[in-house]
């Protein structure tokens, strides 16, 4: 997500940022965003016993953890919240198999079902390619349930569309599209949701477009949130089914999605983009 996530290519892993982006919806975490650094691929733990986890069902919803059982029953309650919120973006039919949400009662463990605990960097969750979410402890302690809730809805958009471990895919697309679906329904403005951004906008350097890959390895507060106002702009400008195509042809390994999709390309919109980032944070034009 824009504010509080980053995630590797490989594993798809949501990073606690610390952002005062989405400070109101997460609580005011308090590590520095560039703190955050990309982690490394974990074994699969698919199929393996888990000692003394315990097993909650929801119908088509299984949450399984060591954490204590309120944890469990807090994200048997807030999971359906975000699997509606995955559903109003990419449609009805996604999330109706069975959908596993580990929740490991500390560090040691949540590293032992494919999360990762890095110096410095707080993670939330992770999208694993065998099909869970695995969430941290950190997502428990410093993150509000409205907070939990934007977490679950990135991760879960993760898993809707296969994307975990998905390669050969712009990080944009891939990141930018949870985003987008994580942040539709917080009614926050893209001021606190993209702070870096908004700096750059009222700086009179507006962003040309998404972020390169690069950028999520060099700088993936920024990173993170270039994507989702750069998706953002494109939902609102060409309406969310044709937003809705393009990612899922692009997730296809379709290289020409943004030009068939969009009738332009992504290089034209550079000056629509910057109008209308400047609308949004209500800066005057520098024309």
């Amino acid at each position: 997500m824009s504010a509080p996530l980053c995630q590797p290519v490989s594993r798809r892993t949501a990073c606690l940022l610390g952002m005062t982006a989405a400070a109101a919806l997460l609580g005011g975490c308090s590590r520095r965003a560039d703190a955050a650094r990309p982690t490394s691929s974990a074994a699969s733990t698919a199929g393996q016993a888990w000692p003394g986890a315990r097993t909650l069902h929801s119908g088509n919803l299984l949450v399984e953890g060591t954490a204590p059982q309120e944890r469990l029953q807090a994200v048997l309650a807030a999971a359906p919240t975000a699997i509606a919120r995955v559903r109003r973006i990419w449609g009805e039919s996604v999330l109706r198999g069975r959908v596993v949400i580990d929740v490991p009662g500390d560090d040691a463990s949540f590293r032992a079902r494919g999360g990762s605990v890095e110096g410095g960097t707080q993670i939330a969750a992770t999208t694993t390619p065998d099909g869970r979410v695995v969430l941290a402890p950190v997502l428990f302690t410093e993150v509000t349930p409205a907070g939990r809730v934007v977490v679950l809805t990135h991760e879960l958009t993760h898993l809707a569309l296969h994307q975990a471990g998905l390669t050969g895919v712009a990080r944009w697309i891939i990141e930018g599209s949870a985003e987008f679906t994580a942040y539709r329904s917080s009614g926050l403005p893209l001021a606190q949701l993209a702070p870096s951004v908004a700096s750059a906008v009222r700086a009179g350097r507006p962003p040309a477009g998404p972020p390169g890959d690069a950028v999520f390895a060099a700088d993936p507060a920024a990173a993170y949130q270039q994507a989702y106002a750069w998706c953002r702009f494109l939902a609102g400008r060409f309406g969310i089914p044709r937003f809705v195509s393009f990612v899922r042809t692009a997730d296809a390994h379709r290289p020409v999605a943004f030009t068939t999709t969009f009738g332009v390309a992504a290089a034209t919109l550079r000056t629509p983009y910057a109008d209308y980032l400047r609308a949004e944070l209500a800066v005057p034009s520098t024309s």
